[in-house]
């Protein structure tokens, strides 16, 4: 099988549409594919740190290669229970919003791939992207960490106390 298939099917599950001349768009496919490939979910697309966060320079070339494929989403390729079951978890945490992804992404391949601590991990990501708010980049590693790790319940109480500090301070300055 040919594995952008696969990469189509799960954008159509995410229910993500494709277009080749949008920026974001091309962002956005890049970070769902690294993600998936720090999940554990081999779609043939090696993911290395390049300018903004994991990138895989073969998933850009069938991007445009293919780019009537991606972006109709038509493959007769179907996802497996577990495939469907992170696709889901994906979308549910992330969406499809380019900044939690790339700071997501970066995140955990610094924690995956660099098998920096999650301190060390962090720091890498302030380096990086310094066009982020702390807010932005705070959203994104959370984000990263509930979705690319099993965490325990001592885990979650901390991300609690973690985000509501930001998720706090974002819904007053929505008040404002």
């Amino acid at each position: 099988m040919e594995k952008r298939k696969k990469v189509i099917a799960f954008f159509r599950e995410l229910g993500f549409e494709f277009d080749i001349s949008r920026f974001d768009d091309r962002l956005i496919a890049q970070k769902l594919v690294c993600l998936l490939e720090l999940k554990g979910i081999d779609l043939g697309y090696s993911c290395s740190l390049y300018v903004r966060g994991p990138y895989s320079p073969d998933l850009t070339q069938d991007l445009y290669a293919f780019t009537r494929e991606f972006e109709s989403r038509e493959t007769g390729t179907r996802l497996n229970i577990a495939e469907k079951e992170a696709a889901d978890k994906l979308g549910r945490i992330f969406g499809l919003k380019p900044v939690p992804l790339e700071v997501g992404a970066t995140y955990g391949y610094y924690a995956l791939r660099q098998n920096s601590d999650p301190l060390e991990a962090s720091r890498q990501v302030k380096r990086l992207k310094p066009f982020y708010s702390e807010a932005q980049i705070a959203l994104g590693i959370s984000k990263a960490k509930e979705f690319l790790f099993k965490p325990t319940p001592k885990d979650l109480e901390e991300l609690k106390k973690e985000t509501g500090i930001w998720q706090r301070a974002s819904l007053k300055s929505l008040e404002h």
